[in-house]
């Protein structure tokens, strides 16, 4: 307890001894000196009658001062009277009736027992017996401020346990306010995927990691900043790492329950994917896709995508990758956040075989064991991808020309003098061309991001003549780096190459608005299908041979401005021989040899048409809708489909979402003939037309609401490991699992306003014996 503190419970302490005229003296005192104490209080009596027993004056502190005023008072032998005069000039005096006496209010209540002598009224005014001597004396002025330091903690409604918590309290928010600065720094570190801790963070360290140097940072201009480094005691400054990760711990379990808030009770997608961190550990993704029916109507389309939320639960650390262990983990998960798995609709994995598998995938045992009318979707990204790596298959030039633009971006990225002479070639080139002012660099063909291979056929045809002239300088230092030089110039100045690299352009070109497309959380089946048809009949009318000849147009065009001969022959590949086994057989097919491709009518034969075909092919046959009935009738209610809103389409959406089907056909009865005015264009244009409605047509929007819910693809998971290569790096490598599964969810679900104030609360609980009061 401080001195200020100290000196209010011992003014507390005399009120309390002092509160009424039994109590002033101990026990001990009262039996000695009863009577002379009663004495000490009374200054004028014309009765014998004990204070403790005169019942018409105050007999608590908590009552006013007796001051009965009358015409006149009773007189004594002297024919002398108390008069009503005297209350104004002695603020303290009070007056008895019953006993015709006068008291003292102050000496009363707050007396410190020191004793008194009798006054009497003929001597009430005499400097050395009457009021005004004992107005004087020492024991009445204590008397005195004791009354006056009453009156201003009653005023203030304070009394000595107050003041007490009020100290405490004050403390607690100094802890409180330090603690909460500790929690919203890592919580920066976490938004910002920050490195939080140093190599060394020693207070003799310059550099002790960013947390700490935030703090420091802070500490010039915040001084609670300045007070968690410079104040707090050395075993509870609470910036160990421990207490880091327990409370980055906090915050990303308050996140948690915040989504699981939002689930509850809403039907919802599981998208889960797996992916090795740098440490060499199985990481399991898991993402939830739920519908925020709190998006009211909005005319800007732009804010469509808020309808739709895909939220991160976390990273599940594998250390088994069977199908049943992925499902036990899945389920673990979901039950500890209060998620209900009835209440899921869909799942979409990959198509790994320990993801997808029809009977022994994780997908087959979740919908067996917890969610039987939950449906399974291959992630149309993933799809799309195959396809791409599938066409390589039926075109074998097309292997070679893959290697070939992985080459490009790894030779002049792998060496700073490669790099440094590509960069000096474009600027000299971009002076000497006036209309080509921008550098732009040579983009990565990754087999992960699936549309980089378009965006990097695209910069090398862009960069064609910066590439050329970069490689003949290579060519010529006389060092390791001219033989790989060599060989990329004999393989870019090939007109096979040329012709590949515009074909293929075209062609990725129209899949990447399709891969964009799927990968955006606000797609629905019925549009995703839609775009798939649309992209399957522009490329069905490239392949003829009027647009062949436009292409190889521009062919021609780029060859002449860059100097290449496509009537060159091509270099010379090692025949296969026909088997002996073929000896007496027709054959009608390819058996592994190349056709020596050197002419147009050999380009569009041998490479333009099969690479058409065998992505038609794929596409018809991975991206088919007539497998599922479910998703025929998500399909049933985009606006711009041919059975719209037909109630044998809807049955067996209806079945898997548990609604009534004669209800259904009565809301649809009613609703088609109010959209005929609305004209909506998409299916989410219907829900939100349909929405203000939603007592008239709960089934159609429930349908609606769960068709929107099933997702297209699970990107969602993939942008998730992007982040966590983010986090967990080559410097950061013996982050915990925990830690990192805590740290991604701050990075990633940012969007989510964290209650610190909570933080604290549930802090303290966990540490109830702690150094510091926080509660």
């Amino acid at each position: 307890m401080d001195e200020n503190s100290f000196n209010v419970f011992v003014d507390e302490q005399q009120q309390q001894q002092s509160i009424s005229s039994d109590s002033s003296t101990n026990k001990h005192q009262e039996q000695i000196h009863s009577s002379s104490s009663e004495s000490s209080l009374l200054l004028s009596s014309s009765s014998n009658t004990p204070v403790s027993n005169v019942i018409d004056i105050s007999r608590s502190a908590g009552e006013l001062p007796a001051k009965p005023i009358r015409s006149s008072y009773p007189s004594n032998k002297d024919k002398r009277s108390f008069h009503s005069q005297w209350y104004s000039r002695f603020t303290w005096l009070e007056y008895s009736e019953l006993t015709d006496s006068a008291y003292c209010y102050y000496c009363r209540h707050f007396s410190t027992g020191i004793i008194l002598n009798n006054r009497q009224l003929e001597n009430a005014f005499s400097s050395k017996q009457g009021f005004l001597s004992h107005q004087n004396t020492q024991c009445h002025k204590i008397a005195e401020i004791n009354y006056k330091q009453y009156v201003a903690r009653t005023k203030s409604s304070t009394n000595v346990l107050q003041v007490i918590d009020k100290s405490r309290n004050e403390l607690v928010k100094r802890n409180r306010e330090k603690r909460i600065k500790i929690v919203s720094t890592l919580h920066l570190c976490g938004r910002q995927m920050i490195a939080t801790r140093g190599h060394e963070e020693g207070e003799s360290s310059l550099n002790r990691g960013n947390f700490i140097e935030l703090l420091r940072w802070a500490s010039s201009t915040d001084p609670v900043a300045l007070s968690i480094l410079e104040d707090s005691d050395r075993n509870a400054t609470y910036l160990s790492p421990c207490i880091q990760n327990e409370l980055i711990s906090l915050l990303a379990n308050q996140i948690q329950q915040k989504i699981s808030e939002k689930i509850k009770g809403c039907v919802f997608a599981l998208m889960a994917d797996e992916s090795r961190d740098v440490s060499g550990c199985e990481q399991l993704s898991v993402v939830i896709r739920v519908i925020d029916r709190k998006v009211e109507t909005n005319n800007d389309r732009n804010q469509y995508s808020f309808l739709f939320k895909e939220y991160f639960l976390g990273f599940v650390k594998l250390d088994q990758f069977d199908a049943e262990t992925l499902n036990k983990e899945i389920a673990q998960l979901l039950s500890s956040l209060n998620i209900d798995l009835q209440n899921c609709i869909a799942v979409c994995f990959d198509g790994a075989a320990v993801m997808a598998g029809k009977n022994g995938g994780v997908q087959a045992l979740r919908r067996q064991q917890y969610i039987p009318h939950a449906i399974y979707i291959h992630c149309y990204a993933h799809k799309l991808n195959l396809v791409i790596c599938d066409v390589t298959k039926e075109v074998p030039y097309l292997s070679e020309f893959y290697s070939i633009i992985s080459k490009i971006y790894t030779y002049f990225h792998k060496s700073s003098v490669t790099n440094e002479i590509f960069k000096l070639v474009q600027q000299r080139l971009n002076l000497e061309d006036s209309s080509s002012s921008s550098t732009t660099t040579v983009k990565k063909w990754a087999e992960t991001r699936w549309d980089s291979r378009w965006t990097s056929i695209k910069y090398i045809i862009q960069n064609y003549k910066v590439l050329i002239n970069s490689l003949e300088e290579l060519a010529d230092d006389g060092t390791e780096r001219s033989t790989d030089a060599r060989g990329l110039l004999l393989a870019l100045n090939e007109p096979l190459f040329i012709v590949t690299i515009f074909i293929m352009d075209r062609l990725l070109g129209k899949i990447k608005i399709l891969s964009d497309q799927l990968k955006s959380k606000s797609l629905d089946f019925g549009t995703a299908h839609s775009l798939i048809s649309a992209v399957i009949n522009q490329i069905s009318e490239l392949r003829n041979e009027e647009e062949f000849t436009k292409l190889y147009d521009q062919i021609i065009e780029f060859s002449d401005k860059n100097n290449i001969d496509l009537n060159n022959k091509m270099k010379e590949r090692r025949v296969r021989k026909t088997s002996t086994r073929f000896n007496n057989c027709l054959i009608t097919c390819t058996i592994g040899q190349r056709e020596e491709i050197n002419n147009k009518n050999k380009y569009r034969i041998f490479v333009f048409y099969p690479v058409i075909d065998s992505i038609l092919i794929e596409i018809n046959d991975r991206f088919s809708k007539t497998n599922m009935d479910i998703l025929r009738s998500v399909s049933s209610l985009s606006p711009d489909s041919s059975k719209f809103l037909e109630i044998d389409e809807l049955k067996a959406l209806c079945v898997m979402l548990k609604s009534d089907i004669q209800l259904l056909n009565n809301e649809i009865q009613v609703l088609k003939p109010m959209l005929k005015q609305l004209k909506p264009k998409n299916m989410i244009d219907l829900y939100f037309e349909v929405l203000p409605f939603e007592q008239a047509f709960p089934s159609i929007l429930s349908l609606l609401i769960g068709a929107m819910t099933i997702p297209v693809s699970s990107t969602t998971t993939e942008r998730t490991f992007s982040k966590m290569k983010l986090i967990k790096t080559v410097a950061r490598n013996s982050m915990s699992d925990n830690r990192l599964s805590d740290l991604s969810l701050l990075a990633i679900e940012r969007e989510f306003c964290v209650d610190y104030e909570k933080i604290i609360d549930a802090f303290a609980i966990q540490h109830k014996n702690s150094r510091i009061m926080l509660k």
